[in-house]
């Protein structure tokens, strides 16, 4: 095993610093353009990954968040009308929740993905090489974990 030295605790803190900053700059496109910031995007896109529907904690695992501020995100989006809550259609389970992507949600998280993959494109993308996005989803990879400890690094 690798020794923490002050080259590994430096590159995990300039990790953190530049994820943040890339999502702060994405958050200002998407806000700016939509009014809409990029948590709440970022929901729309999970749901739209899991089929349009499933339970909210199948949602925070998809966004790897706690549930609590998955929560607050999905009241805001019920009250804008672009997810639904409602229940199974399993009887079994009468305390379940399903969140479901409306068809508003769907409307706007496909035209707010142009924005989204438009920005991606300007200041992620463009300054890559295909052996650079090789080697960082390697090196996500080995780092990413779910929370069981299991290596959970997301296909695509």
């Amino acid at each position: 095993m690798a020794r923490l030295d002050t080259t590994r605790v430096t590159t995990w803190r300039d990790l953190q610093s530049i994820s943040a900053q890339l999502e702060r700059t994405i958050d200002d496109v998407l806000t700016t353009e939509w009014k809409v910031p990029l948590g709440w995007f970022d929901v729309l896109a999970a749901l739209v990954r899991l089929g349009g529907r499933a339970r909210p904690s199948e949602v925070a695992e998809e966004l790897r968040l706690v549930r609590s501020s998955l929560s607050r995100r999905l009241d805001r989006l019920e009250e804008e009308g672009w997810v639904a809550r409602t229940k199974p259609d399993s009887p079994d389970d009468h305390r379940a929740v399903l969140v479901v992507l409306t068809p508003r949600g769907r409307a706007l998280w496909r035209a707010m993905n142009v924005t989204y993959r438009r920005a991606v494109q300007a200041h992620v993308s463009s300054r890559l090489s295909d052996a650079d996005v090789g080697d960082l989803r390697r090196i996500l990879a080995a780092v990413a974990v779910d929370t069981n400890g299991v290596a959970a690094l997301r296909a695509g």
